[in-house]
């Protein structure tokens, strides 16, 4: 068979169909080796170990840590979110204890939640209220949770200091005044990131500005999370990859990569020009994915990487809290 293949088409050809078929296959075989491994570790279904179960509780958390960071706070937001925080967090008490620092400081975010509402003399809901005595039951001690107040002239103040200082003096701005950024600012930053490192210098990101508005506002609807402050952002910036430079299966996830140390550095060099930047999730479904490529006129041939909400932070402001990991827990040093 194979001899009679080779006589009724050029060797050429047939290499071709071959390597064509087989990259087919690899492709295939790599994304169902990811589907398997997300299936089983990620925490799409059951909560089933610890490492799961605490992702959880600081997703849940920081969602009112930038609740309480916002411009015009609502009285009594996320009620039933703040329930599902508690039942996380006594969850892991019980299975775990309590001497974990992502949970104290969940516990000490849930308490800073109360105290605002107090002290704004707004009733919660009784099964709020019920739960919230169910987590101060627990006796988790240590100081509650308060966001960070800060003033635009001090916020910008390191943005020339040596690294170590200027990169611990980026956070994410939730909060812009009427004010116009000069599209010249942004290119500059633009022009910065330029120098960030990439998989044989094949440079995949791509960046569109959005001045409009309306259509600003459009696109952030879909995006859909960046309520609170979203209507605020002066400018808006996609960034995406280019998958056309990348072949074979092993560089399947290689465009995510290089767009996210390009996102990086962009938040950086947006900092650095001192224009308030806060990066928006772009994890979409493939029908969200398809309705922002054809609003903002993207090639289907690019992923989306983040939008970055941009606009000039006010006189004051507050800034999520949002504590790290001490690097003992998320780096080690292989001998």
């Amino acid at each position: 068979m194979k001899e009679l293949l080779f006589k009724i088409f050029p060797d050429s050809f047939i290499r071709f169909i071959f390597n064509k078929t087989l990259r087919a296959y690899t492709i295939y075989q790599s994304y169902n080796y990811d589907r398997k491994r997300y299936k089983k570790y990620s925490d799409s279904f059951l909560m089933k170990n610890q490492n799961e179960l605490m992702g959880n509780i600081i997703k849940h958390y920081h969602v009112f840590e930038k609740g309480l960071t916002m411009p015009e706070t609502r009285l009594g937001f996320g009620q039933p979110k703040l329930i599902v925080l508690i039942n996380e967090c006594l969850k892991y008490s019980e299975l775990f204890g309590i001497n974990e620092p992502q949970l104290k400081h969940a516990v000490a975010v849930i308490k800073e939640y109360e105290n605002f509402h107090i002290q704004n003399n707004f009733k919660l809901e009784s099964n709020t209220l019920e739960s919230l005595s169910r987590i101060n039951s627990l006796g988790i001690e240590g100081q509650v949770s308060k966001q960070l107040i800060n003033y635009s002239e001090e916020y910008f103040k390191n943005t020339m200091a040596p690294f170590d200082k200027f990169s611990v003096s980026r956070h994410s701005l939730r909060n812009f005044k009427d004010s116009n950024i000069p599209i010249e600012s942004i290119t500059k930053a633009i022009e910065l990131a330029k120098k960030t490192p990439s998989a044989c210098n094949r440079q995949a990101w791509r960046t569109y500005v959005f001045t409009d508005k309306r259509l600003i506002q459009e696109i952030l609807k879909i995006q859909g999370g960046n309520r609170g402050f979203g209507h605020l952002a002066d400018k808006l910036i996609i960034v995406t990859s280019e998958l056309g430079v990348f072949g074979h299966s092993f560089e399947r996830n290689q465009a995510f990569v290089d767009g996210g140390m390009y996102l990086m550095n962009l938040l950086y060099a947006l900092h650095f020009n001192k224009i308030g930047a806060c990066p928006l999730n772009c994890s979409n479904t493939p029908k969200k994915d398809k309705i922002l490529q054809e609003l903002c006129n993207i090639p289907p041939s690019e992923v989306f990487i983040c939008m970055i909400a941009c606009g000039v932070p006010p006189e004051e402001f507050k800034l999520a809290i949002s504590p790290r990991y001490d690097i003992s827990f998320t780096n080690k040093v292989i001998n």
